[in-house]
């Protein structure tokens, strides 16, 4: 069973630990993106962003993050999203993305957005097979999708 708990003082060092890379040796440079580290990091210089801790049943899966603007608070936009190179390709990426995209909406959230690294092609599989669409280009690695809730 999937849960999400904020990143907090129990769990922040976990979180960090968590690692994409298959020789599990985490960088400043994920695979995909930046390490959890710096992510929560820049939560405490920008109060919309939100970390959170995936779990399955008591294991710690996963580490996401997201936006919501004080003005806008109807719209999510999610900057990270990872599961540990453990738990991968077993179907835990798509239980917790529906878990994220549910919570979101109980909070309100009716539109969701988040940028895809344009060569993640696992990245952009998962997010269409969960409903979301290609929105715009940003730059020439990475692309907008968004999803209406």
């Amino acid at each position: 069973m999937i849960r999400i708990k904020a990143v907090d003082a129990q769990n922040i060092l976990d979180v960090c630990e968590l690692s994409t890379n298959q020789d599990r040796i985490g960088t400043t440079r994920e695979s995909c993106s930046c390490c959890n580290a710096i992510s929560i990091a820049e939560t405490k210089y920008n109060a919309e962003m939100h970390p959170n801790a995936i779990y399955n049943n008591n294991a710690l899966i996963g580490f996401f993050m997201y936006q919501r603007a004080e003005n806008q608070t109807d719209t999510a936009t999610i900057y990270r999203f990872m599961v540990d190179d453990r738990f991968q390709h077993k179907g835990l990426e798509q239980e917790a993305l529906e878990h994220i995209l549910r919570g979101l909406k109980i909070q309100g959230v009716k539109k969701v957005a988040l940028i895809i690294d344009n060569a993640n092609e696992h990245a952009k599989g998962l997010y269409l097979s969960a409903g979301f669409h290609f929105s715009e280009k940003i730059d020439q690695t990475k692309c907008r999708y968004a999803l209406e809730l």
